[in-house]
């Protein structure tokens, strides 16, 4: 997952005007998957994710927890990739190794 966030933050580097103001790293915990988004899609997604969890909350029986539970797991996290930018002595930017680094510590634990 290292390589996968630091080559996305590569391509926002060399790419940083294709995206917004808050570009994000998205990270799906179940699926291991990653990818880099604007901010705006981080909120329709974030938005859409919501909607899935109180559809399944308003439906009865175990069914609807184990929807509940897969919706759940499903939701993505969010990371600025501002954040994860490092800026060198000579001026070049780079993605921040430690900062990286940290993220994926989270989900070798799971």
């Amino acid at each position: 997952m290292k390589k996968k966030i630091t080559d996305l933050v590569e391509e926002y580097i060399g790419n940083f005007y294709e995206f917004d103001s808050n570009p994000q790293i998205r990270v799906n915990p179940d699926l291991d998957r990653v990818a880099l988004v604007n901010g705006s899609d981080m909120l329709g997604e974030i938005g859409d994710s919501d909607e899935a969890v109180e559809n399944a909350a308003n439906a009865d029986g175990a069914e609807t927890e184990e929807a509940t539970d897969y919706q759940v797991s499903q939701n993505p996290d969010f990371y600025p990739v501002k954040q994860l930018l490092k800026t060198l002595s000579d001026g070049k930017v780079v993605p921040d190794e430690k900062k990286i680094e940290k993220i994926t510590a989270i989900y070798a634990q799971k």
